[in-house]
């Protein structure tokens, strides 16, 4: 069976940080995967692993099968096929929102200026943008920015979509606007990893959520857990399991760090047993 993302024994380090050791996961076309966990545990490292932004140093990530750890993968070829939306948009600020849809249409993928233009109007439309082609980016709201950011991905026609929390830079009267977007997009089918602290979002549209512990700067040698809840997640009791979980993620950090500092391992030892109460 073909996985529209297949991670195997992922690894990636930053000098003698080692930020993700050992990480196994699949997606299956058509699922919605968020991840949780706290700020500083890799979260958008894995993300920017799946489309080479960061280069993984061990394991493997096969896309649709194909394996772009590969040295002799086609790494541009492989970023049209999956979108990237990050937290603070990198809109071209010189170019109107309709030239920043249509620029790696044409540049990149090698579509008419007309093709490229339809293109354009008709994601702009999709995110409610209809109206704003020829706005530059300093005259839109920070929602209206992110939501040019999505529409320009899609622009892109990708198989796959990863949200690098996409609504940590928004002021929050603006968040909905740009999560009614990725509840469109979720309801639709589209193949979508969200790195978010949006924990309604998460239970309302994710088929599994990931709860990232990650204590490697306090303990060296831990392993990463993926951890996760199954369909369930869009149920009550498991956004209370997902609170409670994150609860944990605290605890758990606070606690190594509290016994590394030498204080009673009685503290230290309650609190790292929590993961195993964890769900997945």
């Amino acid at each position: 069976m073909t996985h529209a993302i297949d991670v195997r024994n992922l690894h990636k380090a930053f000098g003698d940080l080692e930020v993700l050791q050992g990480i196994d996961f699949t997606v299956e076309t058509g699922e919605v995967v968020c991840v949780l966990g706290p700020s500083g545990s890799g979260k958008s490292t894995l993300l920017r692993c799946l489309n080479r932004l960061e280069e993984p140093n061990g394991g493997q990530i096969l896309i649709d099968g194909e394996d772009i750890t590969d040295p002799d993968a086609d790494v541009d070829q492989l970023r049209t096929n999956i979108g990237m939306v990050f937290q603070q948009f990198n809109l071209f600020p010189h170019l109107t929102v309709l030239k920043n849809l249509t620029v790696a249409q044409t540049g990149v993928l090698g579509r008419s200026k007309a093709e490229a233009i339809s293109i354009a109007r008709e994601m702009l439309e999709r995110v409610g943008l209809s109206d704003k082609t020829h706005d530059y980016p300093a005259h839109l709201s920070g929602g209206q920015q992110q939501r040019v950011a999505i529409a320009r991905a899609l622009s892109m026609k990708p198989k796959m979509m990863l949200f690098d929390e996409p609504t940590s830079a928004l002021d929050p009267e603006l968040v909905g606007e740009v999560l009614d977007v990725m509840r469109t997009l979720a309801g639709e089918g589209m193949t979508m990893m969200v790195v978010t602290h949006e924990i309604g979002f998460a239970q309302e549209v994710a088929d599994r959520v990931a709860e990232r512990i990650v204590a490697a700067r306090v303990v060296p040698a831990m392993q990463v857990l993926l951890l996760g809840t199954q369909a369930s997640a869009v149920s009550h009791k498991a956004a209370k399991k997902g609170r409670d979980a994150l609860l944990r993620l605290v605890l758990l950090d606070g606690a190594r760090q509290a016994a590394a500092a030498g204080a009673p391992p009685a503290a230290a030892g309650a609190a790292s047993a929590s993961p195993a109460a964890a769900p997945g």
